[in-house]
């Protein structure tokens, strides 16, 4: 852990151990860069994500289902990570919702505005993510504007 310049205030941490759950796990983190608090952001979002969605995962070796978001690669439909394939497709366009048949007891599609804060936590580029500081109130605006 080291202490990180910003705009002149040492007020960032910068961490460089890769650690963390695959399917939680930022791009930055899966490609081995320094990263920040920034990357809690993005897990948070793969976890809102997954509950809004209930996109579960049965992870290589388990039996259990785990919530999480992750890309199909292949035909044999291997799952790959989200943080994993933003860290090698900063480009890729993620498409919230992901469930467009939706069956009971599956709950409506996230709203324009739920849809718009979860790709802002899941934006490649940590920069662009929300800071912790102002997620509460992005959640809760979303929320009140979806639910009209």
């Amino acid at each position: 852990m080291t202490e990180g310049l910003v705009g002149g205030d040492l007020t960032r941490q910068h961490f460089s151990s890769t650690c963390g759950s695959d399917f939680y796990m930022a791009p930055e983190v899966w490609g081995g860069l320094p990263y920040t608090a920034q990357a809690d952001i993005f897990s948070l979002g793969v976890l809102f994500w997954a509950v809004l969605e209930r996109i579960t995962f049965v992870e290589e070796g388990t039996t259990q289902e785990q919530l999480g978001a992750y890309v199909c690669k292949g035909r044999s439909g291997w799952l790959m990570p989200l943080g994993e394939a933003l860290c090698e497709n900063a480009d890729l366009q993620l498409c919230i919702p992901m469930k467009f048949k939706r069956a009971p007891p599956l709950p409506p599609p996230p709203g324009p505005a739920t849809c718009t804060l979860l790709l802002d936590m899941l934006a490649s580029n940590p920069d662009a993510r929300p800071i912790a500081e102002q997620l509460e109130a992005r959640v809760c605006s979303a929320l009140k504007k979806d639910s009209h």
